[in-house]
Order: structure tokens, then sequence, then C-alpha cells
């Protein structure tokens, strides 16, 4: 009797975490046989791309940015096909993968890189056994160690040393692990939960590094591919590397890539502030930002703090504080807004987008405006209704923010209360062109309340 278990978080509400070939659940005291399962997942790792859709043969089986991986997901042993494609705001797709056998089995765990640029790609297929498969749940002691391989799909970057070692290793004493090209990837290696680890990757045969995660930790039971990817941070580095698990891709949490913050004031009753990272009884990390404004961008450390906002040079009245961390290798924008006189005033940030897209424009919408909220947000084509569209940002709390791809040309903004007809703003008319991102950010009238207006902003990328 075969047990297979996986530790798929964001998938628990819907499978659970058990998986079974023979096993079986309790119904009323009868055993019910569960469904033989494989796993799949689809990565897009197509630097100039915009939304990357697959198909299971003719389910929709995900949706996926640049850097973005789905989750492993269970699907029943059977024979599909894999269809991936390019699918811009034109609807006008391209097709990437056609018809790609799947013949799937319960241990099979198979995984779709799609690498290269959109005028090249390459589909790079990883088929592995499921770590957990024939594993007994029940006895952790037994579980097998934890294992990687490495993925290089950074177009920038050509052959690579990676070094995956204990966090303390000089790697100017010790090979590579792995020496890769563009579209390689290695064997599955096996890792030891007990010790602290560290990822670094150099040009081949040169011990200058170009990426560094900081150390970190890994459990048995878990597979990860460390995934060479081009970065758009505002480090200056080209190459990033993405840590690829069951559940997604994520950043390294000590990753020592740089990062920048810069800050907007949209609180209509506080005409200029101070912001703080930190304690109140340092420097401003921002000083004077007078309303409506937003600062330049500044290097900041990465890791958790405190975002502290007062009046300007009144260190001890503190308008809005909280939690905040710094993610190596981002820029980001921090938004205040809310009404100081009632005290609902906030703070969220955004990552910015810091790279081109072929064919499309980025456009970000950030709700600012306390008087409005919540909202409804449209951009349509003009002339068109916005009772023939949806929505881009719908019920839109204070402080929502969305991003969305649009094809160049021009479009009309729209505002409305959430759910309803009743025009707040617009329309506004913008033109968007290739290439380029643009922000939008909707903010109150100095003091609170009308006029509406709308900040429109092509953002400068490296």
């Amino acid at each position: 009797m075969r047990n297979r278990f996986l530790l798929l978080p964001l998938l628990s509400l819907v499978l659970g975490a058990l998986w079974g070939c023979g096993a079986g659940g309790q119904d009323n005291g009868v055993k019910v046989p569960l469904p033989r399962q494989g796993l799949v997942r689809v990565v897009n790792v197509i630097p100039d791309s915009g939304d990357m859709t697959s198909f299971l043969s003719s389910t929709l089986f995900n949706v996926n940015r640049y850097g973005e991986a789905s989750a492993l997901v269970p699907e029943l042993v059977g024979q599909y096909v894999m269809n991936i494609l390019l699918t811009p705001p034109s609807n006008v797709n391209t097709v990437l993968v056609d018809n790609d056998p799947v013949n799937l089995t319960d241990q099979d765990e198979f995984s779709f890189f799609m690498i290269g640029p959109s005028a090249s790609p390459q589909l790079v297929r990883v088929n592995n056994i499921d770590i957990a498969f024939d594993v007994d749940p029940s006895k952790p002691s037994l579980y097998p160690p934890p294992d990687f391989q490495i993925l290089h799909g950074s177009t920038a970057t050509a052959a690579a040393d990676v070094y995956v070692t204990d966090a303390l290793t000089d790697i100017t004493a010790v090979a590579p692990t792995a020496t890769v090209n563009f579209g390689d990837v290695t064997p599955l290696i096996q890792q030891n939960a007990a010790i602290t680890y560290r990822l670094r990757v150099t040009p081949a045969g040169s011990k200058t590094v170009l990426f560094d995660s900081g150390a970190f930790n890994v459990v048995n039971l878990k597979r990860s591919v460390y995934l060479l990817l081009d970065n758009y941070g505002p480090s200056g580095v080209e190459l990033r590397v993405a840590n690829v698990t069951a559940v997604s891709a994520t950043n390294f949490p000590n990753q020592t890539l740089a990062s920048t913050l810069r800050a907007s004031n949209m609180i209509p009753d506080a005409p200029v502030v101070d912001i703080y990272l930190g304690d109140t009884t340092g420097v401003p990390l921002f000083t004077n930002v007078a309303y409506g404004t937003t600062t330049a961008y500044i290097p900041v450390a990465n890791g958790a703090g405190t975002i502290n906002i007062t009046p300007p040079g009144t260190p001890g009245t503190i308008i809005a504080t909280g939690a905040f961390t710094v993610v190596g290798g981002q820029a980001l924008s921090l938004y205040a807004s809310g009404l100081d006189a009632t005290n609902t005033t906030t703070f969220g940030a955004v990552t910015e987008s810091q790279r081109s897209i072929s064919g499309q424009a980025q456009f970000r919408f950030v709700s600012a405006a306390p008087s409005a909220v919540p909202i409804d947000v449209y951009v349509v084509t003009p002339g068109q209704s916005i009772a023939d569209s949806a929505p881009i940002l719908a019920n839109a709390p204070l402080l929502a923010s969305d991003t969305v791809n649009l094809t160049p040309g021009s479009y009309d903004i729209f505002i409305t209360r959430a759910g309803t007809s009743v025009q707040l703003f617009g329309p506004e008319r913008i033109s968007v062109d290739a290439g380029n991102v643009y922000s939008a950010v909707l903010i109150d009238a100095p003091g609170g309340g009308s006029p509406l207006t709308i900040q429109f902003t092509q953002e400068v990328l490296p």
C-alpha cells in the first residue's frame, strides 16, 4: 500500500496535505480510496512577457507574470497535453507550447519553465519523481532530506558558476556546485536540514559575486529549484535567483541586492509630513513631504523595521505607524493616506515594475482618496461604456492598487462608487505607449473631499 503527501499550504483548503495511491480516508467507518494524482507546475521566465496563460488539455491551468511560478498542482493520473500562450490584452495570442504530451502517473512531478525573450522562447521541461512519493506522513523521522536543482534562465548572463554551500564557506577556496549555461538544468542534489546554506552566483571561472542569497535554511521533504533569471531591481545587477518551491517562486529572505524607497504624502489634512524608517529619535528618512508630492528614490537597508509618520519637525506626534519590511532588490513606493483628524491615517507599499514588456504598456492604479472609498475603477477605450466593461479594481478600499497590461493607445479612466454606476470621477483621457510603465493615483483635494484628481505619471525605467 502506497501513501504520498505534499506540504502545500496554499492548496490545503482544497485538497489537504495527504495524497494517496491505494490509501483511503474514512467515511462513516468505510475506507474510501483516494484518487491517484501527479503534480504539474508552470513557471514564466520570459523577461519581456506580459501575462502567460497555460492550459492542461482544454482546462485553464494558470496565468503567470514574469518571475511567477504556479504551485505544484495535483492532477488526476491520465494523459493530457500542455498548451502555453502569451496573452496580451489585444487577444492576439502567441503560442509558446503546442500540445506537449503530459502522461501523468502518481509519482510524477512535471515542471514547465518558459525561458528566453518573447521573440525566441524556449521550453525547459523538468520531470522528477515527487519528493513525497511513497512517504508515510505519520513517520516524520523517515522523511527524505531536502534537495534542489539549478536552472539557468537569465538572458543577461552567459555561463555562470553557482555555489550552494554552508553559509560561512569562502567560495574562493572551493569549486562551484555547478557551472551552467543558459537553458541548463542540473540533476537533483541532496541537502542537509542541519546546515544553514548560502547561494552565490559568479561568472564562470570568476569569483566575482553577482548574486548572494544570504543565509537560509531548508527542511526535510522540501524541494527547490534555484532559478537564475534576469534582474530588474534598483541594484544595477543583471541577475537574481528565485527559490521555486512547491508553493511559488520567492525571494531569499536575506538576499543582499540593494533596495530603494520613495514616499508619497496623500493625507489631505496633513499639508507636510516627515517619514521615519525606525523610531522617531533618529533622522527622518524623508523630510517636509508636501501633500500630493512624491519623493525621489533613496537607498534603504533590507530587513524588518517600522514606519512612523509625523508632522514636520514634531517627532513626538505620530500620525501613522506600522511594521514595514524591505526585501532586497525591490524598488518600493510608500503611499500614506487617510485623515489625521479622524485617526484613520495609514500607509501601504507597492513594488514598482522596472522592466519593459514587449508590445504592451503597464498601468498601475492606486486608490489614495479617503473621501471616495470604496470605489470601482474602469479603464476603457474612448467611447466605450463602463456598463460593457469589468473594473480593473472592484470595491477597492483605501490604498488598494492593481497593475494591468494595456495595448498601446488612448483610454478613459472612470471612478464609480463601489457596486454602483454613481460616477465620482472621469472620464480622464490617458495615452500609453508600448514598453512604458505608468501610474495613476486618485487623491482628494487639499484638506479632503472633492474635487478628486488623478496624478498620471510615466515612470522612468533604469
